[in-house]
């Protein structure tokens, strides 16, 4: 039997290409253009000691030295629920990574906190509802994979010839889904020690919100920048942010993206890379 025309629209709209080149015409056709540029569509990464590749799906790029790499993310009727636990609800600070050359054969590069605006709020945890307690989560899988091919293109971006100038860049994961994204504030105190849930439906307040920081413990391809002195500061170390937009939110997010460049500049040059670089 020939396919008809609606039979193979049921397959182009299976796929979640459509939603990836609608993110990049609303980029285009807005005035996000003004602010943003396309830099590279479909940008192929691999991670050499796990074997892992991918296309990154948009990086953008801003005054030449911020960089946005985007992972489109379509689902069905989904809703994303973060936790927020701990009143982290108007947060300023990302865990980014950057990249600074210094000389033509010698740059530094590491994952830091940076104030980026708007601010929005922290969590660590996410609930998808019909993900299984023995699955890996999903935003978590789509994280790593995300911050893989971030150190991958800064690692490529360094191989370039034209780049000589000596100022940091800095890389921003981003996962835009067209799932409603809530937030979920509750007082720990009120969860049932015995049943591991929350009895009372007073005791939970949920908002539906345009933007989220997800922040948690991700692997890295790169050493770290110094010996840690202990546990709690391996593990501050290791966190990773990772801004996840709903797509109506998109235009006004981005729009409002600010990364204190030159507060930023001058934090790193009186913190670690300003260590390494007396040391170099």
């Amino acid at each position: 039997m020939p396919e008809t025309k609606e039979s193979l629209l049921k397959i182009i709209n299976a796929s979640g290409f459509l939603f990836q080149l609608r993110i990049e015409q609303e980029i285009k056709s807005t005035d996000l253009a003004r602010i943003w540029d396309i830099s590279a569509r479909e940008h192929r990464w691999y991670d050499s000691q796990e074997g892992s590749d991918g296309f990154m799906d948009l990086v953008l790029t801003q005054t030449g030295s911020a960089r946005i790499v985007i992972e489109c993310k379509r689902v069905t009727n989904a809703n994303w629920i973060f936790l927020i636990p701990d009143n982290k609800d108007r947060v300023l600070n990302a865990q980014i990574k950057w990249t600074m050359r210094i000389k033509p054969d010698k740059y530094f590069t590491d994952w830091q906190d940076f104030k980026v605006r708007p601010v929005s709020p922290e969590a660590t945890f996410c609930i998808v509802r019909g993900q299984g307690e023995k699955d890996t989560p999903m935003l978590e899988r789509v994280s790593s994979l995300l911050l893989r091919s971030i150190e991958y293109l800064a690692h490529e971006e360094f191989t370039y010839t034209d780049r000589g100038d000596k100022k940091p860049y800095l890389y921003f994961p981003v996962i835009i889904t067209n799932a409603t994204l809530h937030v979920c504030r509750f007082d720990p105190q009120k969860i049932d020690i015995n049943k591991g849930q929350i009895n009372a439906i007073d005791d939970i307040e949920f908002e539906i919100v345009p933007c989220v920081r997800f922040r948690k413990n991700f692997s890295s391809t790169i050493d770290p920048s110094k010996l840690q002195k202990d546990l709690e500061t391996t593990n501050r170390s290791n966190e990773r942010t990772i801004f996840v937009i709903n797509s109506e939110s998109l235009t006004e997010t981005l729009s409002k993206w600010d990364t204190s460049y030159k507060v930023n500049y001058y934090r790193l040059k009186a913190g670690s890379f300003g260590e390494r670089l007396k040391a170099a």
